[in-house]
């Protein structure tokens, strides 16, 4: 099954109608898609009750993925307080069904070593029985591709394909990869190599101010449908939070891979 939404679900401009309260946006959001990825978890804690409202607003079909606290990945202190929490708040939408994965990215400075690849088990066997996917963002972890598969295989983790710009230290390459037979997991970045890596940015928007023309979507379709074949379940996320960017991609990835009765965009780009 191939599922397709964005990344995060609050600020899509060319999603909403104008005058829908923000309390209403991922019931009107979950009519179009039927994943998204919930990013809130990652700046800090949530209580499980959030889950319940969350639930409440989607039908049985829909999935959530989670991204993990960022004291988990090393974007922050450790916090295993903080950590606890979140599985309770990811625990309480597995065991309604609608869970997808957690989603555990590694920041730039994440380099692979020893070291690093036990931080990586660690943060995935603590986090067991959920299933996680993981991301990288250097190109050390790819220097074997097929060993990485198996590794994070062993762990028990899927491994995320990225579609991120081509640079030479930060920006991992395309990898169209299955390290779980349930989940194969691919998020798209953008391709702006200007912001990437720039610091002192005014928000994060700007690293992924990148528009997906249709070719170059097109040019990726071949790749996630192999992904379908090895895996039952692709999820497909757009994670170019810049406007109406990710909006835009999603709906196009949705009507060519995983078309929604009644959701169909008619598309004159």
């Amino acid at each position: 099954m191939m599922r397709v939404g964005t990344c995060a679900f609050t600020d899509h401009q060319g999603l909403y109608p104008k005058g829908l309260k923000p309390a209403e946006r991922l019931k009107y959001y979950a009519r179009q898609f039927n994943l998204v990825e919930v990013d809130a978890p990652f700046y800090g804690p949530l209580s499980p009750s959030q889950a319940d409202r969350w639930l409440a607003a989607v039908s049985e079909d829909f999935r959530f993925d989670l991204k993990a606290p960022g004291s988990t990945t090393g974007h922050r202190a450790a916090n295993f307080a903080e950590e606890g929490q979140f599985i309770a708040l990811a625990e309480r939408i597995g065991d309604a069904g609608r869970l997808g994965a957690v989603l555990l990215q590694w920041p730039p400075w994440h380099r692979r070593t020893t070291a690093n690849e036990a931080k990586t088990a660690a943060a995935v066997a603590r986090l067991a029985p959920l299933a996680t996917a993981v991301e990288f963002r250097h190109v050390s972890w790819y220097e074997d591709g097929a060993a990485l598969t198996a590794w994070l295989k062993a762990l028990g983790a899927t491994e995320v394909v990225v579609d991120a710009p081509v640079g030479p230290e930060t920006a991992p390459p395309w990898q169209p990869a299955v390290a779980r037979s349930d989940l194969a997991y691919v998020r798209f970045h953008g391709r702006n190599a200007q912001t990437w890596s720039a610091p002192g940015l005014a928000s994060s928007q700007e690293r992924f101010r990148y528009w997906y023309a249709p070719d170059e979507l097109a040019a990726r379709v071949p790749d996630l449908r192999r992904l379908a074949q090895q895996a039952s379940e692709v999820h497909v996320l757009m994670n170019n939070n810049y406007g109406s960017y990710a909006v835009d991609g999603a709906r196009w990835l949705r009507d060519h891979l995983a078309p929604r009765p009644g959701t169909q965009t008619q598309f004159d780009w």
